[in-house]
């Protein structure tokens, strides 16, 4: 190769070199005014395809997800989280998800889940039995109309219905945790067993209304105890009476205008027990400073009315008028031409006292109807509910589902779409689904990422050109 040759070989090289610093320039400068972008249109960061994000999966998504917020972090473009979802993630990756969106990243997702709005709810029944008001809603599809709503328990499956956007149960008996299903979808609560005592005191006289308000309760769940005082030396006993605190009893019923201990019942009251006053216990003086409300004057029952749809308003009553701040629960109608309270409740302490305005309810259960029995069994269970505070509700409040303000595993699609947005196939106004990449823009991010490795390449490409042409004897 002579002189001539070489120096023109060169002379090429060092042309190519300008050339290479000089595209690393224009680079440079590209990148630089596309860091002022929008911040709508995040680059993608992640591109995930998840078939079901377990608790171990979710840690370590967690941990790749922070390895590669901290690597943008130099980076002023905003960064996105793209992620086909093919089934509904866990609660913890939920909420892992929700936390990235919170951390001001743009996440998208695609969904692949072929799940439902399913929403599962669990209620106690008010009182002692035990019992579960269950309710599942879900927005069924039409391709899985053929797919069947299986409720369970952890003993196994409950019951299974054709599909149907309501359903409802209710159920002697659940062990936790209660599950329905309904195709790919699933929701899931905890159930927690009432926290409260059954047993209850009842004071009264020997008769009709405290022999049946007795069966009354008992036939309710409620375990009642009590002393009917026959004579001033002779009393019969119900149940195994023992010493009075809120430690043994819910609730205490008083039915008789007798003689009572008022300061151990206000004692009792206020370290959170409750007590219902019901027909003359009204008109005792001692307990009136305690009482949600006055007894005034009897009103009669309207003759015939047990047989009728409105029971209640054949019992003889006391007209009653609430104290300063008592509330009153419920309202009939009488001969007058307003509503009379007649179920008035007012907060004592930590505790609660209930005035119940029917002096003989027992006629309710004895002369009314067929369904007289169970209504009056009813309404002596819901007073008593009332003063003893019974929970409603039969999730653990303590769970993780109700730890935030979230649906949780109640309502598992809902929740991902309250932390993590609606999906892009639903939400045409966000930024384009995470698609490929072309490979211009996918070395346009990685130059982004290590923007050292571009400035490297300028000054290299530079000293080249200017060695060569030293060697050449050029400046």
């Amino acid at each position: 190769m002579t002189a001539t040759t070489a120096n023109r070989v060169r002379s090429m090289l060092e042309r190519a070199l300008r050339t290479v610093a000089l595209l690393g320039l224009a680079a440079a400068l590209y990148l630089a005014s596309r860091s002022a972008a929008p911040r709508d249109r995040p680059a993608t960061l992640l591109r995930w395809t998840v078939r079901e994000l377990a608790d171990s999966t979710a840690t370590a998504m967690t941990t790749t997800l922070v390895r590669e917020l901290v690597a943008a972090a130099v980076d002023s473009l905003p960064r996105g989280v793209s992620v086909e979802m093919i089934a509904v993630p866990s609660q913890r990756g939920r909420a892992m998800l929700g936390a990235v969106k919170g951390a001001d990243v743009v996440v998208r997702w695609i969904d692949r889940t072929q799940a439902s709005g399913l929403a599962l709810s669990a209620t106690a029944v008010a009182g002692p039995s035990g019992a579960v008001d269950v309710r599942v809603a879900g927005a069924p599809a039409a391709e899985r109309a053929m797919a069947s709503l299986v409720l369970r328990d952890a003993g196994g499956t409950l019951d299974s219905i054709p599909n149907t956007r309501r359903a409802a149960w209710r159920l002697a008996s659940v062990s936790t945790p209660l599950r329905a299903s309904l195709g790919a979808s699933e929701a899931r609560v905890p159930i927690r067993a009432p926290g409260f005592t059954r047993r209850v005191m009842l004071i009264a006289q020997p008769g009709w209304e405290s022999k049946f308000v007795t069966a009354a309760l008992e036939e309710s769940g409620w375990h009642v105890d009590g002393r009917y005082r026959v004579s001033p030396h002779t009393s019969i006993i119900v149940g195994s009476p023992e010493r009075l605190d809120t430690a043994r009893y819910a609730v205490v019923v008083v039915l008789d205008s007798m003689a009572v201990d008022a300061a151990t019942l206000r004692r009792f009251v206020q370290q959170g027990g409750g007590l219902v006053l019901g027909g003359d216990a009204l008109r005792i003086p001692v307990l009136a400073p305690i009482s949600p409300a006055r007894a005034t004057t009897v009103r009669g029952g309207v003759a015939g009315a047990l047989l009728t749809d409105t029971p209640q308003r054949g019992l003889e009553a006391w007209e009653l008028v609430a104290n300063r701040g008592a509330t009153v629960m419920r309202s009939d109608g009488s001969g007058h031409a307003h509503e009379e309270p007649v179920l008035v409740a007012r907060r004592l302490g930590a505790g609660r006292v209930v005035a119940s305005a029917y002096r003989n309810s027992w006629r309710w259960r004895m002369e009314g109807t067929d369904d007289g029995v169970a209504a009056h069994r009813g309404w002596w269970s819901s007073v008593l509910t009332l003063a003893a505070g019974v929970p409603t509700t039969a999730g653990d409040p303590l769970s993780d589902d109700h730890a935030d303000a979230y649906p949780g595993n109640a309502a598992p699609y809902a929740d991902l779409v309250a932390r993590a947005g609606l999906p892009v196939s639903f939400d045409r106004t966000t930024a384009p689904p995470a698609s490929g990449r072309s490979a211009f823009d996918q070395l346009l991010d990685r130059l982004r990422l290590t923007p050292g490795l571009l400035f490297t390449l300028i000054v290299l490409a530079l000293l080249g050109e200017w060695a060569s042409r030293r060697l050449r004897g050029n400046r």
